[in-house]
């Protein structure tokens, strides 16, 4: 007896429903049934049944041996081969158990108040890494690191403008801890003034005349310029810039409207794009893309989307790495803000809108812009020393996963970005993602690191506590560095060429361990620094930097690289001419000289897409001229301090982009403040530059 045809009719359509949502998922999740890693791609190792009874695993979700079972088919570790512990992060834990039984030893002799206090500021962090290694042959003495972690939360500079009464504040993280000089005579103490002038400041930069009157902007959205700007942003600077969903801004795009595309979007990626190409006659022209998407962003505040926060970050940006710091710290700040008011820091499932289905892509790019805010955040709180405005703990978003590309993305790929190319042959997608996903692990720590402590103010906070602190981050880099997947891993001893948001990746790592090591410039004359075990840390990622640069310059253009790369070169620098000030050594060094003339390089490089960084390669320069002993002056400046930094390259610097010269005069001069613990315990005095006064701030934390 057969069914009768109306309920043949429900059956088989029930059926088609079924195998589309099968399809979906599959396409959706992996594209594959074989299991997957926490970056999207292919588990390589057996399930753990397979594995503990030594049978051969098929590999597939599940596979066949558990599929016969009935049981759950479980991928063991990570879904790769394990690679050995490396010695460093054996270190790491050696180092953080030592520092552990240390603050054990100061509970047990502080007294009843003090140990309560002692207990309120040290954390457990719930993250701190649990592996099997053997014991070292002794143990690290951490004793000695108790001053320099103190040290670190009281250290920072503030520059005072004398062509305004506003004051900008740099932290122990910022741009400026380069180290040139012996600073026993620029620490200041509570009723001490330390005044650093710069020289005086020139005219006009790019004067860039197209963009006085935004009403009269000479391109359109579709026009060759914007696709070849755009295109420029996608092939070189997207793979840091991952705020922008490419693929479904290119879909919109492509379509005139959407949700993930709108002009000012647009506009800020061509004024980013025009910078890849290191030419300084594209200065101009991204100048005016910069200033359209400014004045379309000023007529969106009141109705602010989601491209509206993505355009503001790239602003950002660009304003900072061209002069405009407090513009583009602003931006920043504001895109930020937005993030909250858009309720991004809330997991899209939260919400169920009966009105509106939400796709799971649409929920992965809320995540994905989440996360890219919280990147931007962190990475514009170190170039500044500042404290961040995105917190993990008031956030639940789930963390970024790989979503598989739009059926329609060949073609776009084809249309806007590269000619005649397949999508594999364009990129490695699941390592592209994957550099994003550790990106954000990565900015977790170097959030606590910022929090904990560089920015810890509170008046009671204990040196103990602090140096415990900074032993849980320097284990949990290790840790992070340890468990990159094998696409995203690298060592002095990777051969072949590697990806260059993966050589980018590692830099970062290094700019924060050294970060994290290095020593505040007031401690330079202390008994045994130069052998202290920060310094060898800082030296260490000094020769892994200097080997990822030559790399990265061997395949790649420096000028693709993002803002935090400025940052990197001055950490970089700031790292050399500390062992030179330590070590004694003079210019003429082998090692100094090699070393410095990497950085010099990749400086020029970019002095066309981040004029900023021109006159740290001025600062640099007048350092290594100097002769160690006799680095400062009877005045007691700093050749490394005495310039006027982060100028309005728009309006006060003079750059002969049509010669090498990489000098510039400066119209405004600064007064700078080194802070020590009197900033942070009271009061402190210094010479108004504009009075003549001296004037005292009482400054409680």
């Amino acid at each position: 007896m057969y069914p009768a045809p109306s309920l043949m009719l429900l059956i088989l359509l029930h059926e088609l429903e079924v195998h589309s949502e099968v399809r979906t998922l599959q396409r959706d999740c992996s594209m594959t049934s074989k299991p997957t890693t926490a970056i999207g791609d292919v588990a390589t190792t057996s399930c753990e049944r397979c594995r503990r009874r030594k049978i051969k695993c098929d590999r597939q979700q599940p596979c066949a041996g558990c599929d016969k079972a009935g049981t759950t088919c479980l991928i063991a570790g990570s879904g790769e081969k394990q690679r050995p512990v490396p010695k460093s992060y054996v270190q790491a834990l050696e180092r953080s158990v030592a520092s552990l039984e240390f603050f054990i030893q100061q509970l047990h002799d502080a007294d009843h108040t003090k140990r309560d206090e002692m207990l309120v500021g040290y954390v457990r962090k719930s993250d701190m890494p649990i592996i099997s290694s053997p014991p070292g042959d002794g143990k690290p003495d951490v004793s000695g690191d108790l001053e320099l972690a103190l040290a670190r939360a009281r250290t920072g500079q503030l520059r005072k403008l004398r062509a305004g009464s506003t004051s900008q504040y740099f932290g122990g993280m910022g741009l400026f801890q380069i180290h040139s000089g012996d600073d026993s005579t620029t620490s200041v103490s509570p009723n001490s003034t330390n005044e650093l002038e710069a020289p005086p400041f020139g005219q006009n930069v790019f004067s860039p005349s197209a963009v006085s009157d935004p009403g009269h902007f000479p391109y359109s959205a579709h026009d060759d310029m914007c696709q070849k700007l755009m295109a420029q942003f996608f092939r070189e600077q997207y793979p840091y810039s991952m705020c922008v969903y490419r693929e479904f801004f290119l879909r919109d795009y492509d379509m005139g409207v959407g949700r993930y595309y709108s002009e000012v979007l647009l506009y800020a990626i061509c004024a980013m794009g025009a910078l890849a190409s290191a030419d300084a006659s594209m200065l101009a022209i991204s100048e005016v893309f910069a200033s359209q998407a400014e004045f379309l962003v000023y007529t969106s505040l009141d109705k602010p989307d989601l491209t509206l926060l993505q355009a503001m970050i790239l602003l950002g940006y660009r304003f900072i790495g061209h002069g405009k710091a407090s513009k583009g710290w602003l931006f920043c700040g504001m895109a930020f803000r937005l993030a909250h008011e858009m309720g991004l820091h809330l997991d899209p499932n939260n919400w169920h809108s009966p009105a509106e289905a939400v796709l799971d892509r649409d929920r992965e790019i809320l995540r994905r812009v989440y996360w890219a805010a919280f990147n931007a955040d962190k990475q514009v709180s170190m170039y500044f020393g500042r404290p961040p405005a995105l917190y993990p703990h008031e956030s639940d978003v789930r963390n970024s996963i790989r979503i598989p590309y739009p059926d329609d993305w060949q073609g776009l790929l084809e249309t806007y970005i590269a000619k005649n190319t397949s999508i594999t042959a364009f990129e490695d997608g699941i390592a592209l993602s994957g550099s994003f996903i550790y990106r954000v692990e990565l900015y977790k720590i170097v959030h606590i690191m910022i929090t904990d402590l560089f920015e810890n103010r509170r008046q009671n906070a204990d040196s103990a506590v602090l140096a415990a602190t900074a032993q849980r981050i320097h284990v949990s880099l290790h840790k992070w560095l340890a468990t990159l997947p094998s696409k995203l891993y690298w060592n002095q001893w990777s051969s072949g060429q590697v990806q260059p948001f993966v050589l980018h990746l590692h830099m970062l790592f290094h700019t924060a361990m050294i970060i994290l090591h290095r020593p505040p410039r007031h401690l330079f004359s202390k008994p045994g620094i130069a052998e202290s075990e920060d310094v060898e840390i800082c030296y260490e990622s000094l020769q892994a930097m200097l080997r990822l640069m030559k790399i990265y310059s061997r395949y790649y253009k420096y000028s693709a690289l993002p803002l935090d790369f400025v940052h990197t070169l001055s950490v970089t620098a700031g790292t050399i001419l500390m062992k030179r000030y330590l070590e004694k050594a003079s210019k003429e060094d082998a090692g100094i000289s090699r070393a410095i003339e990497v950085v010099i390089d990749a400086m020029d490089s970019i002095k066309y897409t981040w004029p900023c960084i021109v006159e740290i390669r001025q600062s640099i320069s007048k350092a290594m001229e100097s002769k160690p002993a006799d680095q400062q002056d009877s005045q007691g400046r700093d050749p490394i301090l005495d310039f006027g930094f982060l100028g309005d390259f728009s309006a006060g610097v003079s750059l002969d982009v049509a010669t090498n010269s990489s000098g510039f005069q400066i119209s405004e001069a600064d007064s700078w403040l080194l802070l020590n613990d009197g900033f942070t315990t009271g009061q402190f005095t210094f010479d108004d530059p504009l009075t003549g006064q001296t004037l005292g701030m009482d400054h409680q934390m």
